[in-house]
């Protein structure tokens, strides 16, 4: 992943079925991986997929 030099933060709050599972997926990798990670890399997934028109899901929310 490019590392950027002038990056924002923001937060966001997560179901805690959600955040358990990202915990065990960022130490099930090999070496482990920290959740800032897990988060910076699906970010940058989803916005590759929307440039080419290739979302695997709808953005609408879910009532």
């Amino acid at each position: 992943m490019t590392r950027l030099t002038h990056q924002k933060r923001f937060t966001v709050s997560i179901d805690r079925a959600d955040y358990d599972a990202l915990q065990e997926l960022g130490r099930s990798a090999n070496p482990p991986v920290n959740l800032q990670y897990l988060i910076r890399l699906a970010v940058r997934n989803l916005l590759e997929q929307h440039a080419v028109k290739q979302l695997a899901f709808p953005l609408e929310r879910r009532p």
